[in-house]
């Protein structure tokens, strides 16, 4: 059973319409997060982040330099717990490395990797792939999918839980998967973020409100929600 923590954070959500428990219902957000690069080469990149990046699942990275931007797609091959530092809540939070396999390298968009490896590298690992180590570029983000479960629903909003720590007043497009392959998008508005004082690793229960929501999904929600 959930402690206080979340007992309490479902009081302070302002709602208009009752929310229902749900059982079994999952979705994705779309977050974008700054990371670090280790290496890179035309093939993939070792990078460092604030979020564990799933194995198998697809993100993309954006390497800003000089004003320009390469973008490329990856999988990511593997992924590790690396580190705990201090975050600004004086908690502890966990830092990753991770792996990606880049999966669309045309033409045009290896020049460009190209062009970028060869301004930012300061050494190289000389492997089947020759990996360099590179100085840091203007920004590296990473824009990809996180899983969340969904723990209760209303037709203006939901309670999820995840293993990200959000901040209030955070938006991110969001897409549920409800009963009978049923998908609906939102863009969602973080309203209260609080940790599940039961769960290992750590886990924080998020209240959203839809902020934006079309016409047939919200029909959609109403439906579902008329079920439970």
């Amino acid at each position: 059973m959930e402690k206080v923590s979340v007992i309490r954070c479902l009081m302070q959500e302002k709602r208009h319409y009752p929310r229902y428990i749900v059982e079994g219902v999952e979705g994705t957000l779309m977050f974008t997060t700054h990371v670090d690069v280790l290496n890179i080469s035309i093939s993939g990149v070792a990078l460092k982040a604030n979020r564990r990046l799933e194995i198998g699942r697809e993100y993309t990275l954006k390497l800003e330099y000089r004003e320009r931007t390469v973008s490329v797609n990856g999988v990511v091959v593997w992924s590790v717990l690396s580190e705990l530092t201090d975050g600004p809540h004086a908690e502890k939070v966990p830092v990753y490395k991770a792996g990606m396999r880049f999966t669309d390298i045309m033409s045009e968009k290896m020049t460009r990797l190209l062009e970028f490896i060869e301004s930012h590298k300061l050494s190289q690992d000389e492997r089947l792939n020759i990996r360099f180590t590179i100085k840091a570029p203007d920004k590296a983000i990473l824009d990809g999918p996180h899983n969340y479960d969904v723990r209760n629903m209303s037709i203006s909003g939901m309670r999820i839980e995840t293993d990200m720590r959000f901040d209030v007043g955070a938006r991110y497009p969001m897409e549920i998967s409800l009963e009978g392959n049923r998908n609906v998008k939102v863009l969602g508005k973080v309203v209260s973020c609080l940790e599940v004082n039961d769960r290992a690793p750590k886990h924080y229960a998020i209240g959203i409100e839809f902020v934006e929501i079309s016409d047939e999904d919200r029909k959609r929600v109403k439906e579902f929600v008329d079920t439970l």
